[in-house]
């Protein structure tokens, strides 16, 4: 009996772990530098600065050739670090980037 009582109460202090470190790690990425925008919202902010904005399609360049937004540059996820140099210096430019969603 009494070991039952002790599995018991370690089952319910590792659910409780791990419950909060899920938690944790919703709350960590909402302070995130960088929000979500939904595509509609996207189009107001390019259709009145367009100058001021970058989009970069994360795709590969197959699907990039495919379909695309017009004036995007393509940097496929995995080759980020190789095209740094592709990115403003400016640190004011908003960049966008977009994918095929999350996975």
């Amino acid at each position: 009996m009494r070991f039952k009582s002790k599995f018991i109460l370690l089952l319910v202090a590792v659910l409780l772990v791990c419950f909060l470190s899920m938690t944790a790690n919703a709350e960590d990425f909402q302070k995130k530098p960088y929000k979500i925008i939904k595509t509609e919202k996207l189009k107001t902010v390019w259709d009145a600065k367009p100058n001021d904005l970058l989009i970069v399609d994360a795709r590969n360049p197959e699907e990039y050739a495919d379909v695309h937004i017009p004036g995007a540059l393509n940097i496929p996820q995995n080759k980020f670090d190789e095209y740094t140099h592709l990115l403003p210096a400016e640190k004011s430019t908003r960049i966008v980037f977009y994918c095929n969603g999350f996975k």
